[in-house]
């Protein structure tokens, strides 16, 4: 997986974390025939321990190597970042985003990420 060779050629110089936000496609919502072939069906979490579960599992599936973290419940993270379904961001050391990536998985443009923390290491 591409995250985790990234994370693996820069995780000295630059900290990396994945932040699970609210399900995209919960399987009392609307699910993906993608998340069905994978074996990812969730249902929408109500609590925060659901969440962790949900966010622990697809860690494991995908063998994701970077910390990771919860968004609340009331989904601060998710809101602030517009960040569902998915997206990689990079914030410079002051805080400010630097790289803000088109939405997952389609949108995903590692390249262009990886350019990014070049430009700031």
């Amino acid at each position: 997986m591409r995250l985790n060779q990234m994370f693996n050629t820069y995780k000295d110089q630059v900290e990396f974390l994945c932040i699970y936000t609210r399900e995209a496609h919960p399987s009392d919502g609307w699910q993906v025939h993608d998340n069905l072939e994978e074996d990812i069906v969730f249902p929408d979490p109500t609590t925060d321990d659901e969440r962790t579960a949900a966010a622990s599992a697809c860690q494991i599936k995908f063998d994701l190597q970077m910390p990771m973290l919860i968004d609340s419940m009331d989904n601060d993270v998710e809101e602030k970042y517009i960040s569902l379904p998915m997206r990689l961001f990079v914030v410079d050391a002051d805080g400010k985003i630097a790289y803000s990536g088109d939405r997952g998985p389609r949108g995903f443009d590692p390249d262009s990420w990886e350019a990014a923390i070049k430009a700031l290491i």
